[in-house]
């Protein structure tokens, strides 16, 4: 690998992970290379202006620094959202580490052309040299950029626009917004976006310093997985297919998938995610969530007319219901979510023991 391939995935991981803090042994592992040359590798990007510290335990944590970028150089240390602008507005070429859907990282060369705002996020829109095609980035997921001291071509707009062309949802006006295709999609889009706002209000206030980071972590790791399942298992109901699993899932023994119990099965999540930084348990919830506004955005009008059996934890279908109420009503995954966070902010604040009492729980 190159070195400078390397220092860009360097900088990812530890972007990835803050703020929690990695130690070069786990750094090396990560990176394929060695303690030595990771070691070598965080003294050249701290003497370049990377603001990273030395966190408990001998590991390191990286911090955003406010300030614009300039050049090439300050472009691998500076905020990812800088370069990304710098790379539109003088119409050059960023490379970037990316994270896509499913969990797999790649490097990629983008000409870069525009910052678009959707409902679902912010995307860098381009024409990825690497795929030799038009492509969209959702922000969130670039984990380290720098300018790659190339020029972009200029490429059609119409070409590059098509990446992005999904359907967008329109605000419910009508006083039963749950009554008809359009209005059904529309409630339940506008009820993940307020989740997943929750979600960021959340994360952002564990981060100013408010006490509960082990509690949201291990909330955040039981809603991973369990609504990544709902979501999934309604999917399946209204389309016939298999079962999509949207986000990161952690890697599980062989045991979980035989577990019957929801216990044994919480143990197992709980477990899983030990590893893991607040910051990635979060993001992997945050693609779940992300997943299902993207798909009931695109999905066949006719899903939202009739009604779909209940699939539950445990035992039988239930009852048939809309779609609407299957993804964001009682029981569904998205009222799931907001059981928990409702949960967090009262004298009753779960630590592990608080998803003991999820709703789910046969």
């Amino acid at each position: 690998m190159e070195r400078a391939d390397r220092l860009l995935l360097l900088v990812a991981e530890l972007r990835g992970a803050a703020p929690e803090p990695l130690r070069p042994r786990e750094l090396a592992e990560r990176l394929g290379a060695g303690e030595r040359t990771v070691r070598r590798d965080l003294e050249l990007l701290a003497a370049g202006g990377l603001p990273v510290r030395a966190g408990p335990g001998g590991g390191h944590v990286l911090e955003e620094p406010p300030r614009p970028v300039v050049g090439e150089a300050e472009s691998l240390t500076g905020p990812v959202r800088d370069t990304l602008v710098e790379a539109v507005r003088s119409r050059r070429v960023v490379r970037l580490v990316y994270t896509d859907r499913s969990g797999t990282r790649t490097l990629r060369d983008v000409e870069a052309s525009g910052l678009v705002t959707a409902p679902y996020g912010e995307y860098l829109v381009g024409w990825c040299l690497t795929r030799e095609g038009p492509r969209n980035f959702r922000v969130d997921r670039i984990g380290a950029a720098y300018l790659a001291g190339r020029d972009a071509r200029v490429r059609e707009l119409e070409e590059l626009l098509a990446v992005l062309r999904v359907p967008l949802p329109r605000p419910p006006s009508a006083p039963d917004r749950r009554r008809g295709p359009g209005g059904a999609r529309a409630w339940t889009l506008e009820r993940v976006e307020r989740v997943r706002g929750r979600l960021r209000e959340e994360a952002a206030e564990v981060r100013d310093g408010r006490e509960g980071a082990a509690a949201l972590r291990a909330v955040a790791g039981h809603l991973a997985e369990w609504t990544r399942w709902q979501a999934a298992a309604v999917r399946a109901a209204a389309t016939g297919a298999e079962p999509v699993l949207e986000g990161r899932r952690p890697p599980f023994p062989r045991a979980f998938g035989r577990a019957t119990t929801y216990a044994a099965r919480e143990r197992m999540i709980q477990d899983a995610i030990a590893p893991r930084s607040l910051a990635e348990v979060l993001r992997d919830l945050q693609q779940v969530l992300e997943g299902v506004a993207h798909w009931a955005a695109g999905c066949d009008d006719a899903l939202w007319e009739g009604e779909l059996p209940d699939p539950r934890p445990y035992g039988p279908p239930g009852g048939p219901r809309p779609l609407a109420e299957l993804l964001a009503g009682p029981r569904g995954p998205v009222a799931h979510v907001e059981w928990h966070l409702d949960r967090l902010g009262g004298e009753a604040a779960p630590e592990v023991r608080g998803v003991e009492r999820c709703p789910l729980r046969p």
